[in-house]
């Protein structure tokens, strides 16, 4: 079977960094890394089509996967596996980054609609997938259950995949370095109030690679052979906050109103953890490429 993968939407630039901030502290100059922001917007996504919250390329034999995790405490009153909900697809042709293990080129998230212990987060599963593989497709996924967290269930968006640099979070950049970052801000003749920690550090929103944009304190995530674990993606509630918005707002969608509309702020309508994100780690060691995930919030 021949797929012709969609087209994504408009394009969205970011505004370059507003100072060079590894000019003044020169240690931050081999931190820099390419991320790719992911842009989501509201619209009707094809199944060919790279998305948050839109139709699977899901092959019609496969069997829907359910959460594998029982969602009560009383054993006798049993329970109904619940479906799993499409929450990300990504393709080769729109984030080539994505470190795809061997003879495929698809990216397919989805993710229990309820909380799940320890992060209160979604119970996540990953699929990687060759599109020519997938034969006859399902004609339409099963309707989420009715006890579904609302938070949970993702508005379906088409995305615009932006490449643009970025450095380590605040909270993961060394203590001695922070202090010395915060007391150049204090000084430096700063009349538009930048700071280090929301411009030109590690973008907000959902995306690709790069460095986490911790919210907490940073969390080192290992596979089940022992391996580090690489940022894959970050699933986020929310693309940038009225500070943040300064640098990472899009110029084609400037200038932003005081209360910015929700379907920029919130175009999939999630809410992790008060606001927060899903953070999916990758292990780049292990060939069929292992994910693990974990959440932070404010």
């Amino acid at each position: 079977m021949s797929v012709v993968i969609g087209v994504v939407s408009m394009g969205l630039t970011t505004p370059s960094t507003p100072f060079d901030v590894a000019a003044v502290f020169p240690e931050l100059a081999s931190q820099r890394k390419t991320t790719v922001r992911l842009h989501p917007r509201r619209g009707r996504p094809a199944t060919t089509d790279s998305s948050i919250g839109g139709p699977l390329l899901w092959p019609a034999d496969e069997p829907w996967p359910v959460c594998p995790e029982p969602l009560t405490h009383d054993p006798s009153e049993g329970w109904d596996p619940l479906p799993l909900v499409p929450v990300m697809q990504l393709f080769a042709g729109d984030v080539p980054e994505l470190p795809f293990p061997d003879d495929t080129d698809t990216l397919q998230v989805l993710w229990c609609p309820l909380d799940h212990e320890p992060y209160f987060q979604p119970h996540t599963i990953v699929r990687w997938r060759k599109t020519e593989a997938v034969g006859s497709l399902l004609i339409e996924a099963p309707v989420p259950d009715p006890d579904s967290d609302d938070s949970y269930l993702p508005t379906a968006c088409v995305l615009s995949p932006e490449r643009v640099e970025e450095y380590p979070a605040g909270w993961g950049l060394p203590a001695e370095l922070r202090e010395r970052i915060w007391a150049w801000e204090e000084d430096f003749p700063n009349p538009d109030d930048w700071s280090y920690f929301d411009h030109p550090s590690s973008a907000p929103g959902s995306k690709v690679s790069g460095w986490v944009r911790w919210i907490q304190d940073p969390v080192q995530v290992e596979c089940g052979k022992g391996h580090e674990m690489a940022h894959l993606l970050t699933i986020a509630s929310r693309e940038f906050d009225i500070e943040t918005g300064k640098r990472w707002a899009p110029i084609e969608e400037r200038p932003l109103p005081p209360h910015a509309p929700s379907e920029i702020l919130y175009p999939a309508d999630l809410v992790i953890q008060d606001a927060g994100s899903l953070y999916l780690f990758v292990c780049l060691e292990c060939p069929e490429r292992p994910v693990d995930s974990l959440s932070q919030g404010s």
